[in-house]
């Protein structure tokens, strides 16, 4: 248990933090506490900047012994006080050195400042030349914020450039890769993207199963080219196009019941998709080495290695409105709020450190979710518990694990969306959460159908299912718009924000 002193300069110590220090090291001055000292209750503080040094004392209170002041001012420049100044005519009587507040510190420092400069420029703290760094995201504005991102995109089609961008991000890892390297890995990227480019820019024109095959080998071709930019990625795109001799890596097979929505996807052991996978740093250990052939195998697979159709599409949050109208089903994804109810109010005195743990609301938009389906959420989420509220949906309050984090949210792995959804989703596959991998599987669905399946796309398209038709349709668009934003992130390794002017952001 602290003593009464102790308290008192643990109170000097933060005072001295804030209103000195910290003023200090802004301006790159050198500063240490030297001393705390318990009789007279006062800290000496030493600063140096551009050959420049001084030595001050902070005390706790002005109504200390005279006997302190004397010794003390044969030690340090200038005396400030924590606090009103009380009697100080008669407690520091005899003092030749400044006594004043510690509020009359910035006029000093200014001084200070002004006496350690050399000429036109201030004197610089050292520093380390790898503490500079450019930003690790892209701020795109534009009026048409897709055709920026085809701008950096197609930028990366130059194999001078893309050799660029691997070299870049190998130096930032830590690597060095030889020349040879870098060249078939930066022609391979620069390859990989033209053929995306080709696939996703051809759908002008096209009907809806053309753009479905477009887009699915549009997507393939940019999961080949994320690899190939990251340092510890493939080294040639002889080696992914290998890879994938032993085909996609998905099956499908007809569901329990009729309908495109019943038909099940799921990833196999072999093949491009669970190459990609390993890449993205997922287990594939469970993933079953042959393909079923009816919906009874699967009685002998992990319920959670293969979904439907109506399943993905759950989990695609841009089309919600479509999927509620459509399926009587519960979504797989709720939107991430601050809980301004849950969390204690910052006051302006109180510390500005990181909460350990973050009160959210999920709100599930559809109002079909309890909160037993919440516990499927990933993150480090407890406390769940649903809580009333006048505005539409079902609010479950969860606790967030935010240790070691700046913000709350950086702890979940959300959704990010132009379409203004931002959005928490249940993995698919048993641990497959990103969001672009879960797009890539439904595509490769539809295109088995489109390809394979024609007496059940037919009914899609002109027949009894044309209730799905727009619902594809939709998702189709998304992916245009959504999946180009993403792949540039992965294979630059940058966070990417494309807005109109005027934005939001």
């Amino acid at each position: 248990m602290n003593t009464g002193w102790e308290a008192r300069l643990a109170i000097l110590r933060q005072d001295a933090e804030s209103k000195m220090l910290v003023p200090l090291r802004t301006h790159n001055w050198t500063v240490a506490i030297e001393r705390e000292v318990e009789n007279g209750e006062y800290l000496i503080i030493n600063a140096k900047r551009g050959g420049i040094k001084h030595c001050v004392a902070i005390m706790y209170t002005s109504g200390t012994k005279n006997t302190v002041y004397k010794p003390l001012a044969r030690l340090v420049e200038h005396i400030f006080i924590n606090g009103d100044l009380y009697k100080l005519d008669s407690y520091a009587h005899g003092i030749e050195i400044p006594v004043s507040a510690v509020d009359d510190f910035p006029s000093l420092l200014v001084s200070w400042n002004s006496a350690s400069t050399d000429g036109k420029f201030a004197a610089e703290a050292p520093t380390n030349p790898l503490d500079a760094h450019p930003p690790k995201h892209r701020a795109l504005l534009s009026e048409t914020p897709i055709e920026a991102i085809w701008l950096r995109l197609r930028q990366l089609t130059s194999v001078t450039l893309a050799r660029k961008l691997v070299e870049t991000r190998a130096f930032d890892a830590g690597l060095k890769l030889d020349d040879l390297v870098l060249n078939i890995k930066a022609e391979g990227l620069a390859f990989a993207l033209r053929n995306a480019i080709d696939y996703f820019h051809g759908r002008d024109g096209q009907n809806v199963s053309q753009r479905v095959l477009s887009l699915y080998y549009g997507s393939m071709s940019f999961a080949f080219s994320e690899m190939l930019a990251a340092p510890m990625g493939s080294t040639a795109l002889a080696e992914i196009e290998e890879s994938t001799k032993l085909g996609h890596g998905l099956y499908t097979v007809d569901g329990e019941q009729e309908g495109l929505e019943h038909i099940v996807v799921g990833p196999l052991a072999t093949g491009f998709f669970p190459n990609w996978l390993h890449f993205i740093g997922l287990p594939t250990d469970g993933l079953p080495k042959q393909r079923p052939k009816r919906y009874s195998n699967l009685a002998k697979q992990a319920p959670t290695t293969w979904a439907t159709v109506e399943d993905l599409f759950a989990r695609i949050p841009e089309v919600a409105d479509l999927f509620a109208e459509i399926f009587d089903t519960k979504p797989a994804w709720v939107t991430p709020i601050y809980d301004a109810d849950a969390n204690p109010t910052p006051t302006l005195f109180s510390e500005t450190k990181h909460p350990k743990t973050t009160y959210a609301i999920l709100l599930d938009s559809s109002a079909r979710l309890t909160k037993e389906d919440i516990v499927a959420f990933p993150g480090p989420i407890s406390q769940i518990t649903e809580v009333a509220s006048r505005d539409p949906g079902r609010h479950f309050r969860v606790a967030v694990d935010s240790t070691g984090k700046d913000v709350w949210w950086d702890a979940l792995p959300i959704h990010h969306s132009p379409f203004t959804r931002t959005a928490l989703i249940v993995p698919v596959f048993g641990v497959v959460g990103e969001y672009r991998a879960i797009c890539i599987a439904l595509l490769y669905a539809l295109s088995i159908i489109v390809r394979y399946r024609p007496s059940v796309w037919r009914r899609v398209q002109e027949g009894d299912l044309d209730h799905l038709r727009v619902l594809i349709e939709a998702f189709l668009a998304v992916v245009e718009r959504v999946l180009p934003e993403q792949f540039l992130e992965h294979v630059t390794g940058h966070r990417v924000f494309a807005k109109q002017p005027g934005a939001y952001w």
